[in-house]
């Protein structure tokens, strides 16, 4: 990506360095392959399905967004 502007370098990134990101995990649920997130109380929240069945999508436990114990 390319960023034109006629501003300093340094205006542009300024605050760059603070950003926080997310930190995710690949387990296995159950058979299941999966990305989560960590949350409270030592609960995972399933962010993505890395599963190469169909049936594992229509399990309504294990759609994104749902918490898992971990």
């Amino acid at each position: 990506m390319i960023l034109y502007t006629p501003m300093q370098l340094e205006l542009v990134l300024e605050g760059f360095d603070q950003i926080t990101y997310t930190v995710y995990q690949e387990v296995n649920y159950y058979g299941v392959s999966m990305l989560v997130e960590h949350a409270d109380n030592g609960r995972k929240r399933i962010v993505k399905l890395l599963s190469t069945k169909p049936s594992d999508y229509l399990k309504s436990e294990l759609s994104p967004g749902n918490y898992i114990q971990g």
